[in-house]
């Protein structure tokens, strides 16, 4: 797709105040959340009940999908979590314990918990998501001071012949680089990070060509957030995607995937529809396929009722996934958890949200609902 049709198409989802106004609105302050403690949750537990009659991962492979949770190597000690991994998914993402600062804090790299995870994964017939290779936060001190001083692309390449080597038979799809999209930084739309400023925008293109050669039969992914809701910056977000696709595609960059997070918040209201609908459609033009990868919602309000709360996550999350699912490059979703009792919405947002298919006793909710639903 040429870059004029590329940008025609996505002005005709976002309109030019949408896309180019002149307030930038950081994702990260827009509203804030009560952080009220769940006081039915604490008085009364609600006793253990028969799990759904339909697991997740059959209502999605029903739909030729594949349903998947990120998963951390501390949660394979409860025992209804093993259970509902089991259950519910075919594809887990190690929400840590593949990242590079997690699997080598230092020149020596330590595999033993993502070992572990992999051994579950194989015990149960799960095959597993490389969650990431490149990602700005998750850089070592040792490997980021050796990039600014030394620009070596070997470090990269050493490091993905590491990770790709050891557990690749098991992974299907490779987050390669993490959150490369950053409008607030100038110029093309891309983030500023370690790898940009030692290697420039081609550090994106080399990391698909240096990940494909080793996994040569894996998807290729871009996974980004921020792209759902309606504001000059996540407008800005959407198109500096776009347009970083298109540059990949028109140079013959091995990506075959765009991963979108999906970290709904219903402090920014509702999703964006035409704005979502508009993205899905160009990468769909392109030739890509999409995968929900980190599905969760953050609240507005713990103050509600339960009943309340969780009816509002459940429509939050069927709207965003009537919306993506309705297009046919679309290879399946994962939440980024399973359960309230083990979200990183507790230490980010509120220590009582419940953006997840399951409470923290393990009964299914809403969401779960609306997930079965929108797989129907």
């Amino acid at each position: 797709m040429k870059r004029r049709e590329l940008i025609i198409g996505a002005a005709a989802a976002l309109s030019v105040g949408q896309l180019i106004g002149c307030a930038r609105v950081d994702s990260t302050q827009t509203g804030s959340v009560t952080s009220t403690p769940d006081p039915t949750q604490a008085r009364q537990p609600r006793p253990a009940t028969a799990p759904p009659v339909r697991a997740l991962r059959s209502a999605a492979s029903s739909r030729g999908l594949y349903f998947g949770a990120a998963i951390q190597t501390a949660t394979l000690g409860d025992s209804r979590f093993r259970a509902s991994v089991a259950r519910d998914c075919s594809v887990i993402t190690p929400e840590w314990a593949m990242k590079w600062d997690s699997i080598a804090p230092s020149r020596n790299y330590s595999y033993g918990e993502m070992d572990q995870l992999a051994s579950f994964a194989a015990r149960n017939g799960l095959t597993m998501r490389g969650h990431t290779l490149l990602w700005h936060k998750s850089l070592p001190r040792w490997a980021a001071s050796a990039l600014a001083s030394n620009r070596d692309w070997a470090l990269i390449d050493d490091h993905f012949s590491k990770v790709i080597g050891r557990y690749g038979s098991q992974v299907r799809e490779w987050d390669v680089v993490n959150e490369p999209i950053e409008p607030n930084h100038g110029g093309n739309g891309l983030r500023r990070n370690q790898f940009y400023q030692a290697f420039g925008e081609a550090y994106i293109e080399r990391a698909l060509e240096s990940a494909k050669a080793r996994a040569p039969r894996a998807r290729m992914v871009i996974n980004e957030y921020g792209l759902e809701y309606n504001s000059s910056y996540e407008g800005q977000r959407r198109l500096s995607l776009l347009r970083l696709l298109e540059r990949l595609r028109s140079r013959g960059a091995p990506v075959d995937t765009v991963g979108l997070q999906a970290h709904l918040d219903l402090r920014k209201g509702n999703v964006y529809a035409d704005g979502i609908y508009g993205m899905m459609r160009d990468i769909r033009g392109m030739g890509l396929k999409v995968a929900i990868t980190e599905l969760d919602v953050a609240e507005a309000n713990t103050g509600l009722s339960i009943e309340r709360r969780d009816a509002l996550v459940a429509d939050e999350t069927r709207r965003y996934l009537d919306i993506v699912l309705q297009f046919n490059n679309v290879l399946g979703v994962s939440t980024w958890g399973l359960s309230d009792s083990h979200s990183w919405l507790r230490t980010q947002r509120s220590v009582a949200n419940r953006g997840l298919p399951y409470d923290r006793e393990w009964q299914a909710k809403p969401m779960h609902s609306a997930i079965l639903t929108a797989f129907a």
